[in-house]
């Protein structure tokens, strides 16, 4: 191989038509060579100008023309090679090198000698083959070069990769798949992702691979859970892809993210929405009572005494009638008192539902008339701050509504001595703040407490207007509800600060 290509121009006469082989070799897609040590060419398949790109008689004029042919990034080092071959004198020797040929193309080729002695003369003799192993080569480059840039691929992904065989052993992970369960790699070495699963888990993994193994490039997602190294689960999500037909990865890949906290916040949110829905029908059936309180109130009290009133209208007139003036009088006055009675409970069954103090006058007359009656009824301290204007109807309504219902909840529950109310505008958002210094309750985490219908409520209203709604509270100092509500464009401006104070009046005044 590679020695001096001298002396062919009579290899047939020398040879005698080749070896004896030589009409075999012409047949296959190779080109077969037979040299003296000192580079004199014994004889040359044909195929040598198709693959080398020189004829046999370029080939005979010697070593440098076949030199020249060799790819200048190759020569020095295949030159080197093909002389310590010839002058070793040892066993079969082979190299691959890139070939120029005279169109400029490049094509890569194995060549393969043997140093063996005449079987006649004794003379030794370099015997070789030399084969077209371009598109071998550059299937291989392409392998590697798409093998590394895989690797530098899924080494820098976020996501978790692993690779495993047809039977889920793991043959490489990326480091993203240690933080997910925090093992280092090389704890994965012999190892299967389905022994980090729960046996439910573990049985859909083995299935999804069978399914896998007999479906080239196939694809199935799945979603499992990995045991953490600190015990505890890690939920993730991702694809099973089938590559083992590629030699670039050999395996089937599991590309997955960890969706852990993903999926703790979808289960707070349903339960939030559980809650918010059971919360609403509450507010509706709260709602309905109301209603249905006001129609009985109407209907058995207020009409009642109405009817009566009426009744006594004819009592009136039966005794004119008779001139019975003083019998007259006495019904006018008791017509009287019945109307009157039932005007009063009429305002007030009014006044729940529009109060005529908030219609008139706005948010802080209504709310200062709210503090007296809760100082009236339970002799508590109330201090009320407010810096507002008036605003749409729908806003008023909604922050009256909502301080009625926690005054309403202090006067039940909260055994209170001193309350605290201020409703300060600021950068176009009412800010609402309700504290007392009752006995508190126990908060509850991640929830509101339940056994506060009447706060949870006014909360669902107030986020129902875009606002947010916080309550805080310590068993034995007290309870803060503070809640913001946006307020639309057109809304007054607020007024001077406005400080109203309503004193705890003595038993029995």
């Amino acid at each position: 191989m590679g020695a001096d290509r001298r002396g062919l121009a009579k290899v047939n006469e020398r040879a005698g038509g080749g070896p004896p082989w030589a009409e075999l070799a012409e047949a296959l897609p190779a080109a077969f060579y037979v040299d003296r040590i000192d580079g004199t060419s014994v004889w040359v398949s044909s195929h040598i100008e198709s693959i080398v790109g020189l004829t046999p008689a370029e080939w005979a004029s010697g070593y440098e023309r076949w030199l020249e042919r060799i790819h200048p990034d190759d020569r020095e080092r295949v030159d080197a090679a093909s002389r310590e071959f010839l002058e070793g004198g040892g066993a079969a020797e082979s190299d691959e090198y890139r070939i120029v040929l005279p169109d400029g193309r490049v094509r890569w080729i194995h060549d393969r000698a043997l140093i063996l002695a005449d079987g006649t003369t004794g003379e030794p003799l370099v015997h070789g083959v030399i084969v077209d192993v371009t598109d071998e080569r550059i299937s291989l480059e392409v392998a590697e070069r798409v093998g590394a840039l895989f690797r530098s691929l899924i080494e820098h992904a976020r996501d978790a990769v692993t690779i495993v065989d047809a039977h889920g052993v793991v043959l490489y992970q990326n480091p993203s798949m240690g933080q997910v369960v925090g093992h280092p790699p090389e704890w994965f070495e012999g190892r299967t992702p389905l022994d980090l699963m729960p046996p439910e888990d573990a049985a859909r993994g083995r299935a999804i691979l069978a399914e896998l193994r007999g479906k080239p490039g196939a694809q199935l997602p799945g979603e499992f859970r990995l045991k953490h190294r600190d015990g505890s689960w890690r939920v993730v999500e991702g694809v099973a892809t089938n590559l083992l037909h590629d030699p670039a990865v050999g395996g089937i890949i599991l590309n997955y993210r960890d969706v852990t906290a993903e999926r703790a916040q979808e289960l707070r949110l349903r339960d939030v929405e559980q809650r918010r829905a059971a919360l609403l029908e509450e507010i509706i059936n709260m709602e309905a009572q109301q209603r249905s309180r006001i129609a009985e109130e109407l209907h058995d009290d207020t009409i009642q005494v109405m009817t009566a009133a009426l009744m006594d209208l004819d009592r009136i007139e039966r005794h004119l009638r008779t001139d019975n003036v003083e019998a007259a009088r006495s019904a006018i006055g008791t017509a009287r008192e019945a109307l009157r009675k039932a005007t009063e409970r009429t305002r007030r069954l009014t006044f729940e539902l529009r109060p005529q103090l908030l219609e008139a006058a706005g948010l802080a007359p209504a709310v200062r008339d709210l503090a007296k009656a809760l100082q009236r009824d339970t002799g508590v301290n109330v201090k009320v701050r407010t810096r507002i204007g008036r605003y749409p109807v729908d806003i008023e309504t909604l922050v009256y509504r909502t301080i009625r219902e926690l005054l309403m909840n202090v006067r039940k529950h909260a055994r209170a001595d001193n309350v605290w109310v201020s409703i300060v505008e600021r950068r176009r958002v009412l800010h609402v703040r309700i504290r007392d210094d009752g006995r508190g309750f126990q908060m509850k985490a991640h929830r509101r407490p339940s056994t506060h219908i009447g706060i949870e409520s006014a909360g669902e209203r107030v986020r129902a207007m875009t606002g947010t709604f916080d309550v805080a509270s310590v068993v034995g100092e007290g309870t803060t509800v503070a809640f913001q509500l946006p307020l639309p464009e057109g809304a007054l401006r607020p007024r001077d600060p406005d400080v109203v104070t309503a004193t705890r009046t003595p038993a029995g005044d």
